[in-house]
Formats: C-alpha cells, sequence, structure tokens
C-alpha cells in the first residue's frame, strides 16, 4: 500500500461556478489519477443545474501550499448517479 502524497490531499476547498459565481465550501477533497475527487459533501441548490458548466476549485494541500484548478467540469461519467451523490469528480 502506498502513502498517498501531501500534494494530493486538499482541505479547505471552494469551488465557484463560473457562470453563476455560486460557492461551495467544502473540507477536503483528494488528487486521484489527475482528477479531483470531493466526497460525502452536499453542494448549494442547482450548483450543476448546467451541464457546461465550468468550476474553479481553490483548496491548500497536505503540504500547506495554495492550489487553484481553473475551468474543470464535472466529470459526469465517472459521478454516481444517485442524489445527494457519495463523491463528485471533476477534470
Amino acid at each position: 500500500m502506498t502513502v498517498p502524497s501531501p500534494a494530493t490531499r486538499l482541505h479547505d476547498v471552494v469551488v465557484v461556478n463560473d457562470q453563476s459565481h455560486a460557492e461551495w465550501r467544502v473540507a477536503k477533497a483528494a488528487i486521484d489519477g489527475g482528477k479531483i475527487v470531493i466526497a460525502a459533501a452536499r453542494p448549494p441548490r442547482d450548483f450543476f443545474a448546467n451541464p457546461s458548466s465550468t468550476y474553479t476549485i481553490a483548496a491548500l494541500d497536505g503540504g500547506g501550499r495554495a492550489r487553484k484548478f481553473v475551468s474543470v467540469t464535472l466529470d459526469r461519467a465517472a459521478s454516481p448517479r444517485d442524489c445527494p451523490r457519495d463523491f463528485y469528480v471533476f477534470a
């Protein structure tokens, strides 16, 4: 078993819908296979209403460095379809 790098563990996460400017604050997330995964959190109502929306994700990594991911999209194929979802995947 490998221990995840501190750079792949994110905390104090803020996801902003680039079109509506709605914010979603999440305690933690992870980078897995080049994708950002947010587990077990409830986004604001209608946050994902437009399938073509893009998002900016800002967070601190496990090493305390500020990270920013611009113009990412919800990977609907990798995110479960149940509502609320167990996790959300951004690419």
